[in-house]
């Protein structure tokens, strides 16, 4: 039996305690909790700001009359939240895409009201659940939250960006329970621990609530001892050398500049580049560039670029870079963003591809394109990408690489696929510089250690400005460049082989909470 007042759709509390359910401290408490919640995806949220940032959205579910008021309480908790994390959307949409800045913000506002809406629906769904206190309820709301996290990412225009999960990137012990449970996992965690924490503050649930809390940092605790620092290392470890050449992506301004200068610069930018690779290319070595390191000079199309390549790699070095690859010709021409690796042979290097698969709405595709040709204009190449179609390894030696271009690492299981491959090491190659100095590239850091520790593989992430980082099995960064600079990490990097359970079965947790959040509806009813 819920008291009066106290649950989601109890009736209104007089005296003191109707200041609680008053709708002035309730918009009040959602949209403090929203800010709450987007800095725990800033440049470096710490231990404290995240362990309790689902408080006041758990709050909001568990104290707000009627199914109507937490649906938009908890959708005003959420937009407020996406509002803050996400705004470099909107400078990105003006600053490369050319749109007033009134259009950019509006867009984005309407993405911050789609993301919204799924802390709306699980405050209204996860209401009566929450309502009964009971020991149940610790499975089935986290259920609940991470069914609708993980249906936020499906679809060719899914976003699992920011998942929950991320928030306790600094949490001992957060990153090593992934290779059981995933990030989405985690996820759920991260909202059992905060149904703890407000137990704690109720006296008929203050013992159970203390020991989950127990219960979850044991949990952490046994991830963290049981996952070892140096795991067995293959005899020859692969020698990368990463560059982060810091090339700023070109703004609607600098496009508008003459031709000459134009040229000018890319050219500059591509020496650079090129005298910074030749330094680095000695025997065995694996040379990576970021995405759109090159461009816009394209392999089989550009004869002097290919000519460079292969000077390049016929000093005993590999290449791994990103270029884009045509296929058909006029009317049916497309193209993929594709992933080279170039491994020195006699005769001509050795030519390996990857074409990237999961696609940039807006960026490299329009959805409904022919529809709505206005929008076309926001991708670099008018939308003119096509998505690839395989799994491909790219095979340096006896190390086969899993390469998962920007966004691509954003999916769980998408990079678990190249892992069940084969795959004895992860590279992601990406281009932040749309961006500039804002939380985005931090926030697609974490996404790269969160891979590594799922799979329990070494990954090299190369962006073209930052943040390059070399992070081992454990989703620690062991070497990372500093933004806008002109960065090198050369660094042993030492393949591996087991699978995780993670890996094994990604869909595993979130089709468990699937089930679990449907038995919470039907027996909420």
């Amino acid at each position: 039996m819920v008291r009066s007042g106290t649950g989601p759709d109890a009736e209104p509390a007089k005296g003191p305690a109707s200041f609680l359910l008053s709708i002035w401290f309730q918009c009040a408490l959602a949209i403090a909790g929203g800010v709450w919640w987007a800095f725990c995806f800033d440049e470096r949220p710490g231990l404290v700001v995240p362990l309790a940032a689902t408080a006041p959205l758990l709050l909001i579910t568990a104290t707000v009359p009627g199914p109507g008021r937490r649906l938009w309480l908890g959708w005003l908790h959420g937009t407020v939240a996406w509002l803050v994390a996400v705004p470099w959307i909107a400078s990105t949409l003006t600053l490369h895409g050319g749109l007033p800045s009134v259009a950019s913000a509006s867009l984005l506002t309407l993405l911050a009201l789609y993301l919204g809406l799924y802390h709306g629906l699980f405050c209204w769904l996860a209401g009566p659940a929450l309502a009964r206190r009971d020991v149940l309820s610790l499975l089935l709301v986290p259920a609940v939250w991470v069914s609708l996290e993980w249906v936020r990412g499906l679809g060719p225009s899914g976003f699992p960006w920011n998942l929950l999960g991320y928030a306790w990137v600094d949490v001992p012990g957060a990153l090593d329970v992934t290779r059981w449970v995933g990030s989405h996992g985690l996820s759920g965690l991260v909202v059992a621990f905060g149904l703890a924490l407000l137990g704690l503050a109720d006296g008929k649930t203050r013992r159970f609530a203390a020991v989950a809390v127990a219960v979850v940092v044991a949990l952490l605790g046994v991830a963290r001892w049981t996952n070892p620092d140096w795991p067995p290392r293959a005899a020859s470890p692969l020698e990368v050398r990463l560059q982060q050449p810091n090339i700023h992506m070109e703004t609607v301004e600098m496009q508008q500049e003459s031709a000459a200068v134009r040229l000018t610069r890319i050219q500059t930018n591509y020496q650079s580049l090129l005298a910074f690779s030749r330094l680095s290319c000695e025997p065995g070595a694996l040379v990576v560039w970021p995405e759109s390191a090159g461009w816009p000079y394209e392999l089989e199309r550009d004869a002097a670029f290919a000519r460079d390549l292969e000077d390049l790699v016929a000093g005993g070095c590999s290449l791994l870079f990103n270029s884009t690859r045509r296929f058909g010709s006029g009317d049916e021409e497309g193209a993929y963003n594709s992933a080279y690796l170039l491994n020195p042979s006699e005769g001509a290097a050795e030519r390996q591809i990857y074409d990237k698969m999961h696609l940039v709405p807006f960026g490299e595709y329009v959805p409904f394109g022919r529809l709505l040709p206005r929008l076309r204009q926001l991708a670099r190449n008018t939308g003119s990408y096509s998505p690839g179609h395989e799994v491909r390894l790219l095979d340096h030696g006896d190390v086969r690489l899993g390469v998962s271009i920007c966004f691509e690492i954003v999916f769980p299981a998408q990079v678990a696929a190249r892992v069940r491959r084969g795959a004895s090491v992860l590279v992601t190659m990406t281009n932040d510089s749309w961006y500039g100095r804002t939380w985005a590239p931090y926030q697609h850091l974490r996404p790269a250690r969160f891979r590594a520790a799922e799979n329990s593989r070494p990954l090299i992430r190369a962006a073209i400005t930052g943040i390059s980082a070399v992070i081992n099995h454990r989703g620690e960064t062991e070497m990372i460049a500093p933004i806008d600079e002109v960065y090198g990490l050369d660094t042993p990097v030492f393949p591996l082989d087991r699978m995780t359970l993670f890996t094994r079965a990604p869909l595993l947790v979130p089709l468990l909470c699937l089930a679990l959040a449907a038995f919470a509806i039907l027996r909420g009813r």
